[in-house]
């Protein structure tokens, strides 16, 4: 059973989300208000070159701190997730793929917001120049699977899209 809305009222409208305030009903009839966030699918890119992946470190404001990452970004109206992903990798890393493959679309927050994260494994790829927006001030490294993994492990890497990649690229014996 699913919940009824009695009344939704939008609280912000931001560029890549939107607030919205829901009083809703239970299926036990228990009425309450719930914030809930509509948010821009996103997708994240695991570039593979031979036995090292793509990473992009950043600064992240929200954290206060750097991020070892990889290539993520929104997906605009008029593209694929597809099209986003190979756009983001060339934009942050200067890599096009000869070949990109889905593995997997997840919701990282149901508890609050809607947004879909789409991931892609990106192969054969070339380096040629980045197309970084103006904000954008990052470094790109060239890691070892399992040095990643040690840093996911240890908790140096804690971007929950990169985790969700790197461990199921490696669980699919993509990596």
């Amino acid at each position: 059973m699913s919940w009824k809305i009695l009344h939704s009222q939008k609280r912000a409208d931001f560029p890549l989300f939107r607030v919205f305030e829901d009083r809703v009903e239970l299926p036990n009839g228990l009425q309450l208000d719930y914030y809930r966030i509509e948010k821009i699918h996103a997708v994240a890119v695991l570039p593979v070159i031979s036995d090292k992946i793509v990473m992009v470190k950043q600064y992240r404001y929200p954290i206060k701190s750097y991020s070892l990452e990889l290539p993520a970004g929104h997906v605009k109206s008029n593209e694929t997730s597809e099209e986003c992903a190979i756009r983001e990798l060339k934009e942050e890393t200067g890599f096009t793929a000869g070949k990109i493959e889905k593995i997997l679309s997840y919701n990282p927050s149901t508890e609050y917001s809607d947004q879909t994260y789409s991931i892609f494994i990106a192969k054969d790829l070339k380096k040629g120049k980045t197309n970084r927006e103006k904000y954008e001030i990052i470094d790109v490294e060239l890691l070892k699977t399992e040095c990643i993994i040690e840093k996911i492990m240890n908790g140096t890497i804690t971007d929950g899209r990169t985790i969700t990649a790197i461990l199921l690229g490696k669980l699919m014996n993509k990596l």
